[in-house]
């Protein structure tokens, strides 16, 4: 479900590029330190787009401070690497990560009717229920933003629900939940809420149809073949309407963006440092996955 929130790398300036690896290394470190070592394979793209956000939306930009000193990743240690200063944003977003992967293990459960593999998904998922108490303490009332509206997508999977935007409604709520959980500012709650519906819709609709042959060769659920009796042929003759239909969601996100960077944002130097990042994942990153996986159904 997670992954398609990326940049288009190539078209940022070289140190809006160093900045956002900064908050990548920065989100890796914190989740180390305060989740566990093991959390970090919870790290996304996704999650990184979450800590760009909050950093523009509750720290004001300002905690958005490059560690002068580089260090050596374990991972990847052949170059120095900087990173951002622990903040807000970036504890948020690895609690965040920590109890998404924790649900992920327990669907990935429900789902198998191999009992091995079974048997597999539950040792991560004991991991992650540790991990998952962990962010709790830090964050009480988070799990339960984010258990309700996986339960409600779970309860319609089940029932092999038709309608491609009731699905995609429950991962919106679960989007719009985790972007405006915490922010006290309403105007700012308001802006985060409406960029996690409408990202979420995106990302519920643009992964059932990344995930279509496969969900349909292995006989799993997949809301396009319930709605076009797994005929892909009949997909393609809604293209138009599935894209445009998509490109919107991208467009409310795009509107909502220009929102969070008013006036008093421009004249913030850290704001309008991370901000053109921003901009280039959901204009230009979000977009080139978009036409990347609606190429799949080109006849």
């Amino acid at each position: 479900m997670f992954g398609y929130i990326k940049p288009l790398s190539g078209e940022l300036k070289v140190r809006e590029f160093e900045l956002y690896k900064a908050f990548y290394c920065g989100l890796c470190k914190t989740m180390g330190k305060n989740i566990s070592h093991f959390s970090r394979l919870a790290l996304s793209y996704d999650m990184v787009f979450l800590v760009l956000l909050r950093s523009v939306l509750i720290c004001g930009g300002e905690t958005a401070e490059i560690i002068n000193k580089p260090f050596r990743c374990k991972l990847k240690p052949a170059k120095k690497r900087s990173h951002i200063k622990p903040n807000e944003a970036l504890l948020y977003s690895s609690c965040t990560a920590a109890i998404l992967m924790y649900y992920k293990c327990i669907d990935d459960i429900r789902d198998t009717k191999n009992k091995l593999k079974k048997l597999l998904y539950r040792i991560p998922a004991l991991f992650f229920s540790r991990m998952k108490k962990k962010a709790c303490v830090f964050y009480p009332g988070l799990d339960e933003k984010i258990r309700v509206p996986l339960a409600g997508l779970n309860r319609l999977e089940k029932e092999n629900c038709k309608s491609i935007d009731g699905t995609a409604s429950c991962f919106a709520e679960l989007m719009q939940n985790i972007m405006r959980f915490g922010i006290e500012s309403v105007e700012q709650s308001r802006i985060a809420g409406h960029i996690g519906r409408h990202m979420g819709r995106w990302l519920y609709i643009i992964d059932a149809l990344d995930d279509f042959d496969k969900d349909i060769k292995k006989g799993e659920y997949n809301p396009f073949g319930e709605y076009y009796d797994k005929n892909k042929n009949n997909i393609l003759k809604d293209m138009d309407i599935i894209r445009d239909s998509l490109t919107s969601s991208l467009h409310e996100v795009s509107i909502a963006l220009c929102l969070a960077d008013s006036k008093n944002s421009k004249n913030n130097k850290a704001i309008s440092g991370i901000m053109p990042v921003i901009e280039n994942i959901v204009n230009l990153g979000m977009s080139e996955q978009q036409e990347k996986i609606l190429r799949k159904f080109k006849t």
